[in-house]
């Protein structure tokens, strides 16, 4: 894969995503993500989810997603949404890491993740979709509400602002935090233990927690996705979204 590195250790995989440094989510990635958690399903007892050392992903590809048809815009968003539920309802546990920025449609695919852990410092993590004149696809704003709660979510999604993963930890939607050296071994150790449970009852827990959320997400996805490309497609969301492209090229 190109933009995936998949590493198998002992009985667990390693997902990570491996395509520049800002990690940036395009069409192409998001087939190959989808491609690595339908096969790691097959090939392990637990799944990692990580990124790069600055950034875990900035988001949708800004430069790319501008590029594209409204056609091509919707099947970016509805992809990035099925990768949220295969990640929900994969049957193995499914740890998150980052040891850097995660952002956007990366925050969702980290909160999708049955435990999440998150590097001290300079990583931040939001859903700043808002201040581009668009609203969060339903599936990243339902999640987050489901995660947060709504007050906390509400703040976020309303406002746009980035917080620290030592502020997402107190907020408990990060399990824990420790120094970029470490996150991904302690996220290691949880994968271990969850993978110590016996399967079937986990994979019945998880499917009790999240079975609800799921099939409401894949109900409303597709009308959600069409007002979120009309409201994309709007002069004002255009001129917002060309702007931060271009703050983001410099």
């Amino acid at each position: 894969m190109a933009n995936i590195k998949c590493e198998r250790i002992d009985h667990f995989v390693s997902i990570r995503l491996e395509c520049g440094e800002t990690n940036v989510l395009t069409m192409d990635v998001l087939r190959e993500l989808s491609e690595a958690i339908r096969d790691a399903e097959t090939r392990g007892r637990g799944l990692l989810l990580c990124g790069g050392d600055k950034f875990f992903s900035n988001g949708v590809d800004l430069e790319w997603a501008l590029s594209q048809s409204s056609a091509q815009i919707r099947a970016m968003f509805l992809k990035l949404g099925q990768c949220i539920l295969q990640i929900m309802e994969c049957p193995l546990p499914v740890v998150g890491a980052i040891k850097g920025h995660a952002i956007g449609g990366a925050m969702a695919l980290l909160l999708a993740c049955d435990y999440r852990y998150g590097a001290t410092g300079r990583v931040l993590v939001g859903k700043p979709e808002i201040l581009l004149g668009v609203p969060n696809p339903y599936y990243s704003d339902q999640l987050l509400r489901f995660v947060a709660g709504d007050f906390t979510a509400s703040n976020l999604i309303y406002t746009g602002k980035l917080i620290s993963a030592e502020e997402a930890c107190a907020f408990h939607f990060l399990h824990g935090v420790d120094d970029k050296a470490s996150v991904e071994n302690i996220a290691w150790k949880q994968l271990q233990f969850l993978s110590d449970i016996a399967p079937e009852a986990f994979a019945e827990s998880k499917r009790m927690r999240n079975g609800h959320f799921c099939a409401d997400i894949r109900e409303q996805m597709s009308s959600r996705i069409a007002r979120q490309v009309e409201i994309w497609n709007s002069d004002e969301a255009q001129s917002r979204l060309h702007a931060a492209a271009e703050r983001l090229a410099r």
